[in-house]
């Protein structure tokens, strides 16, 4: 299992404290991180909701 590095985990904590702004850039592994940070803020956090629709992108197109 692969451990997030703390100066990562940080960074995007601070990035992604707002759920009114969508994140700018994700990949993958920052898609799950925000879902499992913002997984209890219900349908109007930003952050939520741009991880998830990344997540069924990618997913969609395997």
């Amino acid at each position: 299992m692969d451990v997030l590095h703390s100066d990562i985990r940080e960074l995007w904590l601070v990035q992604s404290r707002d759920c009114a702004q969508e994140p700018l850039a994700l990949d993958d592994e920052h898609a799950r991180f925000l879902r499992a940070v913002h997984a209890g803020h219900g349908a109007h956090c930003r952050q939520y909701l741009a991880a998830v629709a990344h997540s069924a992108c990618r997913a969609a197109r395997r």
